[in-house]
């Protein structure tokens, strides 16, 4: 990946932005300026978040379907971009109207101006989210998987053991959970959305203090609908740096179904991951999960 900043520069950094790689620059984040009108999309792989920074979208626009790509839009915080430095980027970001919303995979502790801007989390079951992250390193271009390290596995059980291995899931809802009570956070479940989505905007709407007409709020629903969404994967499958496809045609906006683990998930796969859960968060973040405890 090209040197967002000088190894120097980055060896300074204090080690909670963690390491440098193609989807995570460490400098960005320690050098991000936040603002009090912020938004931040907080969440662990495949658990809502382009479902989420398209929903965020369309609240702040009053309903748009001209963006080229939710990437532009709704930037991905922490992620390098090619042909830019990272001082671009911090450039760039200043230059942003507000509100600004960027969407982040940071734990807690990574998540520059925390107790400054306004957090939106949502989290979904880690069963879904493991078997979705699956698909989506599955659905790459071969190009796209050299390029960001993540070659393709033999199997689903090989996948399964990185999977838990990495513990993105694990690390993510563990980091924010302590905090989920903050006036300046919202954490919302993948399954709420699904279930009622209106509902789910009526929160986000109050929680931000931002207001639709009648007619906005058609467009709005309308546009976050899976079916138009799929419809428009084109919107949501490229990076505004990146001038070949990342996804396989069909890929990406897949089928954001609950409960699609059962397809592929065995029991005692379930089990391994309802275990590490129950070893790693509190009683009542697995009462919120619907995780038996």
């Amino acid at each position: 990946m090209p040197k967002a900043v000088e190894d120097n520069e980055t060896d300074k950094l204090d080690p909670k932005w963690g390491e440098p790689s193609s989807m995570h620059d460490p400098y960005i984040l320690s050098q991000f300026e936040a603002r009090p009108t912020d938004v931040l999309i907080t969440t662990a792989p495949k658990a809502g978040t382009t479902w989420m920074q398209q929903i965020l979208y369309q609240l702040r626009s009053g309903g748009d379907d001209s963006f080229n790509a939710i990437d532009e839009v709704i930037p991905w915080l922490e992620r390098p971009r090619q042909g830019r430095t990272s001082r671009d980027l911090l450039l760039e970001y200043e230059a942003i109207p507000d509100p600004r919303v960027f969407k982040t995979h940071c734990t807690y502790t990574q998540t520059p101006g925390v107790t400054v801007v306004r957090i939106i989390l949502s989290s979904r079951d880690p069963r879904d989210c493991c078997v979705s992250f699956y698909h989506h390193v599955m659905d790459m271009t071969d190009e796209a998987r050299e390029r960001v390290g993540a070659p393709a596995p033999q199997s689903f059980d090989e996948y399964f053991e990185k999977w838990m291995s990495f513990g993105a899931w694990y690390r993510n809802v563990q980091s924010w959970w302590p905090y989920h009570s903050d006036p300046n956070v919202l954490w919302l479940r993948y399954e709420d959305m699904k279930n009622d989505l209106p509902h789910v905007i009526e929160r986000i709407l109050r929680f931000l203090g931002w207001s639709l007409t009648v007619e906005q709020r058609i467009r709005v629903l309308e546009y976050c609908s899976f079916p138009w969404m799929k419809a428009n994967a084109h919107k949501f499958t490229r990076l505004s740096d990146m001038q070949r496809p990342i996804f396989k045609p069909g890929g990406f906006i897949r089928k954001g179904q609950i409960g699609d683990y059962k397809t592929l998930l065995s029991i005692s796969q379930e089990k391994a991951i309802f275990d590490r859960a129950r070893e790693t968060l509190e009683p009542s973040c697995l009462e919120f999960l619907g995780i038996p405890l």
